[in-house]
Order: C-alpha cells, then structure tokens, then sequence
C-alpha cells in the first residue's frame, strides 16, 4: 500500500485547515499511515508536519523491528512503563514554530495535552472525522484484505453452527469459532464475539456466558476477526428447533428487513435511506420499538467507522465502501433475531462479501 501518498493527503489537509502538525495515537490511524501492527497492550505516537516532516515514536520493545519495517525512516523509541514516556515526544515539539495541532480528541490523554501546551501553547484541533472519512473509501488492495477476513469469519461461522447440539454452553460455541479463525490465519478478534441464546438475546447480553443452548429458543451469534489489520463482522441466528410462531415471525421479519435493505445499496443513495428501508419494514410488521439500533455501520481498520447506516446519517454512499447490515429485532420474554453482513458498495450496486447460511435451523 501507498503510505507515503495517504500521508501526502494529510499534509494537504493539515494545509487547507490551518494545521501546522498532527500528532497521532489511534492504533488504526496509525497503522493505516504506517503500516505497522503493534500489540494491544502496547501503543506509538505518530507526527507529521506540515513540511513533511514524519516520525514515528514507538516503544523500546518495538523500536528495532519498526526501524527495520516502516517506511518511515525517522523512529525513535520512548520508555515504556516510565512516567517520563512523553520526553521524545517533548524533544520533539521543542523549539518549533507550532500553532496548531490537529489531534484525534479521542487519543489526547490529559498528560499528552498538557506537555503539548507547555511547549508549543499550540491549539489543539479535532481532525479525527477527517481521518474517519480518509478511511471511509477502500482501495483494491484494502478490499481484498477485507475479503479474506470476511472469509475466514465466515469459516468459522458454519464451523461453530455446525457444532450445535443441546446443551452445548454458549461460551463453547464462541470457542469453536475462535479456533477456526486463529488456524485461518487471523491476527485475532476484531472485538468480543458473544453467542446469545433465549433470555440472554433479547435483553441484549453481549457476551457469552455458560447458558447451555436448549430447544425452543432463538440463538444470536455476532463474530469478527482481524487479518492484516482489517476487520470483519457477521452475525448469524439459529436454534435448536421448537419454535413459535411468533419466534419464528420475528425472525423473517429481521431477516426480510435485511435483505430489503441490501437490495437498495447504490452508490449515490443516502445512508440514512437503507436505515430507513429497514426501519420501515420492520415498523410496518408491528416491531418498530423493538428494532433500537442502527441498521448498519462501516468497518475497515477499525469495527465501527464510517458511514454509519442510521436515522439520521446524510452520508452519500461511494463505491469502495465496506458497510454492515444488520438489522435487529429484541422482544421481552419472546427472543431476538438478527442477520447481519458484509456488503462492498459496486460502481453499480453491491457484492456480498459474506455468505453463510442465513436459514433458521
């Protein structure tokens, strides 16, 4: 990938918004500058000026491998674990001419802000929608990342289906998945998978506990992992049979929902018009109140990012974005039922980009 030349396209931002540097520490923003994957435990701090001036502070334990992979040829390392961890960074900025900083606010802990304006009594301006909407497009080579993901979530998804029989506990279906997707290659979870079953599903509880699955009850399972770097996220519903009727209608409901919605991505249509495809079937079949979330979201290097696909999101979709869509339904004392996936916005409409069974078994 062509990190120099997303970095190019910041420095014209920074220019057009007044910014004379960025200093930024969001693990998905900085991988998607540098290309570097770094532990979760542990985090880096990327700046880059105006002038084009970049440098990458990275922790002692990683700084030899950093300097021998990332483009970026001016690494320095900071202490981990050491109260003066900040002090590269404060070399850095000292004696430069610094008036305004753009920063993720979401990253900016108190200490940061605070040796910022001790030396530079720079303004600090929120560019983190910016970055956001950098994000928001996906290139040729992004996409195909984010299709194996999708791939091997999908994977583990009918292997962990597959595996289903009364009594299995909900935490032993995740792991199942789980395996599946470290084997395929996955650099890991892209957040919690959480299998819920029967009371747990429609309160919501999003994790899995130790409930064992039993007949009669609609079952979610919502699962993403991470390969290089990007993210994938599925949701399935099934159930171990003996269902209601009203069980069974909430979930072709959800189901139908979806796939109506799916049917209306386009480029040039607004987010908040799928929302509404989905919101208004759902509200016409007598379960508006119980749908309470957004009907989808994009993903990318991050799970959540934009566009997110809700009541009052005026973002216009694009070909190259990667979205979910996942409406839901959660009735008290009754069950829940979702179906979501992974779906490329086209030059001319849509591809799937995730395929398991979606039948309520």
């Amino acid at each position: 990938m062509d990190y120099k030349h997303r970095v190019d396209n910041l420095i014209k931002l920074m220019k057009k918004l007044d910014v004379d540097a960025a200093i930024l520490g969001d693990r998905a923003n900085v991988r998607y500058f540098t290309g570097m994957r770094f532990n979760a435990a542990s985090f880096s701090i990327l700046f880059i000026s105006k002038d084009g001036d970049v440098v990458l502070l990275t922790a002692v334990l990683d700084y030899n491998r950093v300097k021998r992979d990332c483009w970026i040829k001016d690494v320095r390392k900071f202490p981990e674990d050491d109260p003066n961890y900040l002090k590269p960074l404060k070399e850095l900025l000292y004696g430069k001419n610094i008036k305004r900083i753009g920063v993720e606010f979401s990253s900016v802990t108190m200490e940061k802000e605070i040796l910022i304006k001790e030396v530079t009594n720079a303004e600090l301006v929120n560019i983190q929608d910016d970055l956001l909407k950098f994000r928001m497009i996906k290139d040729k080579e992004e996409i195909e990342i984010i299709k194996t993901a999708a791939k091997i979530v999908e994977k583990a998804m009918i292997k962990a289906i597959d595996s289903i029989r009364e009594g299995i506990k909900e935490y032993e279906v995740s792991a199942i998945a789980q395996d599946v997707i470290m084997r395929e290659g996955a650099e890991g979870l892209s957040f919690e998978p959480f299998v819920m079953s029967g009371e747990n599903a429609w309160l919501p509880q999003r994790f899995s506990s130790d409930k064992e699955l039993r007949k009669g009850e609609l079952v979610l399972f919502d699962l993403g992992c991470v390969y290089n770097g990007y993210c994938s996220d599925i949701t399935r519903t099934f159930s171990l049979g003996s269902l209601s009727s009203e069980q069974k209608n909430i979930f072709r409901v959800a189901y139908e929902a979806q796939q109506r919605a799916i049917t209306a991505i386009r480029p040039g249509i607004l987010a908040r018009d799928i929302d509404k495809v989905a919101r208004d079937y759902i509200a016409h079949n007598g379960y508006g109140k119980y749908f309470p979330h957004l009907t989808g979201h994009g993903l990318g290097l991050s799970i959540h990012e934009m566009p997110i696909l809700d009541s009052n999101s005026d973002i216009v979709l694009e070909a190259g974005m990667v979205i979910t869509i996942e409406p839901g339904i959660y009735v008290e004392g009754v069950g829940a039922a979702r179906v979501e996936d992974m779906v490329l916005v086209t030059d001319s409409g849509y591809e799937l980009l995730t395929n398991a069974p979606r039948e309520l078994i």
